[in-house]
């Protein structure tokens, strides 16, 4: 997760009653303070220090002793003006608020592109009091976060403050309204719960990632593609329902619950879905546990119908997405392969993709019939007038904790267990540069592609986030078709140096001489399009350039472009030993690297040896900073 840095603090500059001025700075800043100081008649002290609490009460007391006697000599007109300056003060603070809200906003989320279509409900950033208005926001009737002081406060404040309770009304995190979007200004966490949830991913990927390891076949990888985009859907159902609503009751904690059981069930079932044996064939049991999954949330969004009459008309239109490729799926499970395939992917094209043909009408009306008074539009308004918004940060800070979740497990996809005797062989070798690769992986997605975003895709435009959206399902399951592959590339006893009975009795079953066709092609073909599909997820973004790069965006997604073509074709060098082909993967994942470090440097900056020169500007800036505080008398 991203780390905000915390804002230094200033040296804090006062005057005594004897006209000698006090400086109060961290201990850090305090010897180059006394030296900067040494010839005026001044004090540096460290801030919080008794020294420092000594001279703000002599100040304090100082002052007091002015306005008592200013009290006495002007009388009334001394508490009129004391009045009036305490009236002034608290209207400022108020219009300060409101002219810092865009800045706090655009400060903390720059990257994610909010604008003056954004509005808070529940003050400033960083700010404790309701500053925020009212107007134009949530309707008369309706519970929102911010309409009771206790809901404005932090979910840990709020957990200390009260109990439990067995059920709770749930509250819409952040909505959309008349192109406008409503939400709190502080940012969402990802809540326990939810990496709970994602642990039993974990077990997924593993089993059907090994499974397919052993089986490198056509239909295994259609066994897996059909499985894990059905997992896929009930992590982003889920996802999207715990980021749009807020609700920390027991009956929560329950429905989430029952969800990880179902979703147990589903990945007890997926290896043989797809059986030729139906005396062993498990595809009814793998659709049971999908649709009892779906139609909890299905139930979920009905229960927030009748409660929220905010989002009633959403609420509606999920539920109906729910239902109505189940008939597909029923009726999958009584038609025969490969006939079942049809049914099969059209459903899944309705669950991921449904929403898509559902609400289409009510956007464009929403958007572009604004003016139109027909029997069909006022009931669009009147339904979708609030439609529940993805709380952005949110929405990526899940999703890369599931890219972390994958890119972790190829590690321990490579790992095995040595049989004795310190060995360094082929065996170790392919293990660490295969670790190396999914650092690299993970240090092009996170460091290069995720930083200096200007705009996220999400906020960018709707093309780009359905780009972003989609580009992450075949990122994902390419890795661990690649993953599942590089496991048997580790253990492949092909090489001079690579004895089986260097290994447990586990792994030397694992180690073969001769590597199947199936593996190299899951291996080169999957990092191909996890390669292909990060560079899809770099489009989609629009990053800053706050100088001229080395070498352009494009000219560096180009490049990826041109690995990707060569792993693809590497499969058809059969010779290559199992050793080679990860090496030249991996020569090929570093030399990706290697461009985009140079190419998104700026021209005219040094690699190395700036650290004083940032040291010097950092210390001008700080004295000009200084420099024009006016003293606090």
């Amino acid at each position: 997760m991203s780390h905000t840095p915390t804002r230094r603090l200033r040296p804090q500059e006062f005057t005594l009653p004897s006209g000698r001025k006090v400086i109060a700075s961290l201990p850090v800043d305090i010897p180059a303070l006394r030296k900067q100081h040494r010839e005026q008649d001044t004090d540096v002290v460290e801030h919080g220090s008794e020294e420092h609490i000594s001279y703000l009460r002599q100040v304090h007391s100082h002052h007091e002793g002015r306005r008592d006697e200013m009290r006495a000599r002007l009388g009334d007109a001394a508490s009129e003006w004391e009045e009036t300056h305490r009236q002034l003060n608290s209207v400022s603070q108020e219009l300060e608020k409101l002219s810092r809200r865009n800045t706090a906003l655009g400060h903390n989320f720059g990257k994610f592109g909010y604008n003056s279509r954004l509005r808070t409900y529940d003050g400033v950033l960083g700010d404790g009091g309701g500053g925020g208005s009212g107007t134009g926001g949530a309707p008369s009737g309706t519970t929102t976060p911010g309409g009771d002081p206790e809901s404005a406060l932090s979910e840990e404040g709020h957990r200390r403050g009260d109990s439990t309770k067995l059920f709770k009304k749930p509250v819409v995190r952040q909505w959309f309204h008349k192109d406008v979007i409503w939400r709190a200004a502080g940012q969402t966490e990802i809540m326990a719960i939810e990496l709970f949830f994602d642990l039993l991913y974990v077990g997924i990927i593993h089993s059907n990632g090994e499974h397919m390891a052993e089986e490198p076949t056509a239909h295994e990888l259609l066994r897996f593609a059909i499985t894990f985009i059905m997992s896929w859907k009930i992590w982003t159902e889920i996802t999207y329902a715990l980021s749009w609503f807020e609700s920390d009751d027991v009956l929560t904690k329950f429905e989430v619950l029952f969800n990880l059981a179902c979703l147990l069930g589903f990945t007890t079932n997926m290896i043989s879905s797809f059986n030729e044996n139906p005396a062993h064939n498990t595809y009814v049991q793998l659709v049971g546990f999908y649709l009892a999954t779906r139609y909890a949330v299905a139930l979920h969004f009905a229960i927030n119908y009748y409660l929220l009459p905010m989002v009633r008309g959403f609420m509606m239109a999920s539920c109906i997405q729910v239902v109505l490729p189940t008939a597909l799926w029923i009726g999958s499970i009584y038609v025969e392969m490969p006939n079942r395939l049809a049914l099969i992917w059209i459903a899944i094209v309705l669950d991921m993709w449904g929403q898509i043909f559902y609400f289409a009408p009510v956007q464009y009306t929403l958007r572009y019939q604004k003016d139109a008074d027909t029997p069909f539009t006022r009931g669009v308004r009147n339904l979708f007038d609030y439609i529940p918004a993805v709380n952005i940060e949110h929405r990526v800070e899940r999703t890369n904790a599931f890219v972390s979740l994958v890119l972790g497990y190829s590690v321990v996809g490579i790992l095995f267990q040595s049989n004795g005797g310190y060995n360094i062989n082929a065996f170790l070798g392919k293990a660490i540069l295969g670790l190396c690769q999914a650092f690299f992986f993970n240090w092009i997605y996170f460091d290069i592609d995720g930083n200096g975003i200007e705009m996220h895709a999400i906020r960018r435009s709707a093309p780009a986030m359905a780009l972003w959206n989609n580009a992450h399902l075949p990122f994902i399951m390419a890795y661990i078709i690649a993953t599942s592959a590089l496991s048997r590339l580790v253990l492949a006893s092909d090489m001079s140096n690579t004895h089986p009975e260097q290994l447990v009795e586990k792994y030397q079953l694992l180690a073969e001489e001769e590597l199947e066709t199936g593996v190299r092609y899951f291996y080169c073909h999957g990092l191909a399009i996890a390669l292909l599909s990060m560079t899809a997820i770099a489009i989609s973004h629009r990053h800053q350039l706050n100088g001229t790069p080395r070498l352009a965006k494009k000219w560096r997604l180009l490049n990826r472009v041109a690995m990707a073509l060569i792993m693809f074709f590497l499969p058809l060098a059969k010779e290559l030993k199992s050793l080679y082909l990860i090496s030249i993967t991996f020569g090929l994942i570093s030399w990706v690297l290697i461009v985009e470090l140079w190419g998104v440097s700026l021209k005219g900056h040094s690699f190395i040896g700036e650290a004083d020169c940032k040291r010097k500007a950092l210390k001008e800036t700080r004295e000009e900073s200084n420099a024009n505080l006016p003293p606090v008398t």
